[in-house]
């Protein structure tokens, strides 16, 4: 009952760290086949698999589903999540040996690992074993904000890291199973999509109804990698200082949600931009076959679409603002075609927009 509580706890608070979850799992258990663990061992295992992450529902939204990279300090709060998650279980009845994969996983061989600096030894098998299968899975699986190593440059990795990140006895045993499993597939169970929309859309979707520009560095990235042809938009608002100074800055702010309503309206055909964020955040980014919104800065929005918006569209966006009282100019650039890096077409929109680019959202 209480592994099935925290199961569920787990899947409603971050769709990310269920997937990571059940593949660390698979891995570990594989792992402890190979090494002849017992069906008590590989029990044991497997639940403290499940367990090992629980902490983190006590760690904040804006550490916990950042898309990006952590700084030092946010490192720091997210490595908490390992005694917030003994505090949680300690009490209950979980076996000794999961407890201790859950507050021995971030332990490394060489002593240099958190929370405690255990090294060798000392770190109990089971989590040992489940350190390497955790990491593995963080090496292969794609995030927003990096590349998944290729199966066979990770498991290089694993080598290479035997000895001071893993335990060189186990190891040659992970290598064994998992260059065998590239190609399995896990069926996850599937989370409310409206919860998704309510979670993800909160925290990254802007006023406007676009998407904070945290997102679009990584997605612009993302899209390049593809290597297929794309196109960017960006549609700046000449005279928004003038708008806020004139009427205030609730009405700048009514400008910039109607120009992303006739941008949606005309080049997107009224996508849900909530679909889009999830589609992001679940890293499917190169699944996306509709234009998406972002908040650049103060007053751009930019649109990466898969193909070429028309030009009598993009017209029709800059006439219906024209029609308020707005000025807008536009800038449509295409992959390879104009730009091959993201910061070609940072440099470019600089230069259009006449903003240096520190002062655009880019993360």
């Amino acid at each position: 009952m209480n592994l099935e509580f925290f199961i569920r706890l787990l899947d409603l608070r971050d769709a990310y760290t269920k997937g990571h979850t059940e593949r660390g799992v698979l891995y570990a258990l594989e792992i402890g086949k190979a090494m002849g663990l017992s069906e008590g061992e590989l029990k044991d295992l497997e639940i403290g698999g499940y367990i090992h992450d629980v902490g983190k529902v006590a760690i904040p939204d804006v550490i916990l589903l950042k898309p990006a990279k952590l700084t030092p300090q946010e490192y720091e709060v997210m490595k908490l999540h390992v005694e917030l998650g003994y505090e949680l279980v300690k009490d209950l009845d979980f076996p000794e040996r999961s407890v201790e994969v859950l507050l021995y996983h971030q332990e490394k061989f060489d002593g240099s690992g958190y929370p405690f600096g255990k090294k060798g030894k000392e770190i109990p098998l089971l989590a040992r074993i489940y350190t390497v299968a955790d990491s593995f899975e963080a090496m292969t699986a794609r995030r927003i904000y990096k590349r998944s190593k290729p199966w066979k440059k990770a498991l290089e990795e694993l080598e290479e890291l035997a000895g001071s990140h893993f335990d060189p006895d186990i190891v040659p045993y992970a290598i064994k199973v998992l260059e065998k499993m590239e190609h399995t597939k896990l069926k996850l169970p599937e989370i409310s999509s409206e919860l998704d929309k309510i979670r993800w859309s909160f925290y990254y979707m802007d006023f406007t109804g676009a998407i904070k520009g945290d997102l679009f560095l990584p997605t612009l990235e993302a899209f390049i990698d593809k290597g297929e042809p794309f196109c960017f938009t960006v549609f700046d608002v000449e005279n928004l200082f003038e708008i806020n100074t004139k009427f205030g800055w609730e009405r700048g702010n009514e400008v910039l949600t109607k120009l992303v309503n006739f941008i949606n309206l005309q080049c997107c055909g009224m996508h849900d931009i909530r679909d889009l964020i999830i589609k992001l955040m679940k890293v499917d980014i190169l699944d996306i076959t509709s234009p998406v919104i972002f908040r650049l800065g103060g007053d751009e929005i930019g649109v990466i679409a898969p193909f070429i918006p028309p030009p009598e569209k993009v017209h029709a966006v800059v006439k219906a603002m024209k029609d308020l009282g707005v000025n807008i100019k536009y800038l449509q650039l295409k992959y390879p075609e104009n730009f091959k890096t993201s910061a070609d077409l940072l440099q470019m929109v600089s230069e259009f927009t006449k903003t240096p680019p520190i002062r655009l959202n880019f993360s």
